[in-house]
């Protein structure tokens, strides 16, 4: 398949507290673009942050999503390039949770830890892939884009951010992403995860279906040192739900390389349990 060629160089990259200490790599929903992390990174000040817009969203729009193994590479020379000791931690929601494991798999020695949620690793079948792929179709519709933002609880002050966010997301990147991710990461790409060493903790809400949770599976049986928890009480784009939470459970996490005693151990027997209600 060929690609566009007159392509930009680099994807977007907004950039806070270059000064602070260890780099923070924050990578954003399928719906969003960077700005979504803008808060939770203000909140961190102890770290710089580096929050690129994924290709085909935001102002990498115009940069198009080839696949997601070239995202990872391009995101491990923006690490080199611009974290410090050339090294990251990475926080990923949904998208970004699949791209953040993509990028610690092909390149481990750019990660200082992963923390990662709703990471749908093993894709999407069924009626929800169905319903998935349908919708890109009202993707030009503003008030679809108004209706998520009431699904997502996004904050009023920024509805018209995220509207016009979806608006702008290149369709054709949208085409090709998606069914990618909804097939699944190859496990031939996942089995990089086993030389990691950095710590990892995968989250998944605890309202989140059993999709979600059945994923965690594709990184502990390759990382024995993951962690994996549940986000009490939480759906998919809990940083939105909770930011408080969010923020309590992320910064714990970079403190200490530690779970947050805020979240839930995930059992045996939850993995793979209807969604909770």
């Amino acid at each position: 398949m060929s690609h566009p060629m007159n392509r930009p160089a680099t994807i977007h990259v907004a950039e806070q507290r270059p000064e602070a200490g260890d780099s923070v790599l924050f990578l954003h929903g399928g719906s969003v673009a960077g700005w979504s992390w803008t808060e939770q990174a203000k909140a961190l000040p102890d770290h710089h942050a580096l929050i690129p817009d994924l290709p085909g969203f935001g102002a990498s729009a115009r940069h198009p999503w080839t696949d997601l193994a070239t995202t990872a590479d391009e995101l491990a020379d923006l690490v080199r390039e611009r974290a410090h000791g050339g090294k990251t931690h990475v926080v990923g929601l949904s998208l970004g949770g699949v791209v953040g494991v993509a990028l610690a798999a092909r390149h481990p020695d750019v990660i200082r830890s992963v923390f990662v949620t709703g990471a749908i690793l093993r894709g999407v079948r069924g009626f929800g892939r169905w319903a998935g792929l349908a919708q890109i179709r009202l993707f030009g519709s503003p008030g679809y884009w108004k209706a998520m933002a009431r699904v997502y609880r996004i904050p009023p002050d920024t509805v018209d951010l995220f509207v016009a966010t979806g608006l702008g997301i290149d369709r054709d990147s949208v085409r090709r992403m998606v069914p990618e991710i909804y097939d699944g990461v190859p496990a031939r790409e996942l089995d990089g995860l086993r030389r990691l060493t950095a710590p990892i903790l995968a989250i998944v809400g605890e309202k989140e279906s059993p999709t979600f949770r059945d994923a965690l599976d594709e990184v502990t049986s390759r990382v024995p040192h993951a962690e994996v928890r549940l986000a009490p009480g939480m759906h998919h784009v809990w940083d939105v739900e909770d930011p408080d939470l969010f923020h309590t459970t992320l910064a714990h996490w970079l403190a200490t390389g530690e779970p947050s005693p805020a979240l839930r151990p995930v059992g045996p027997r939850e993995r793979g349990a209807p969604a909770a209600r």
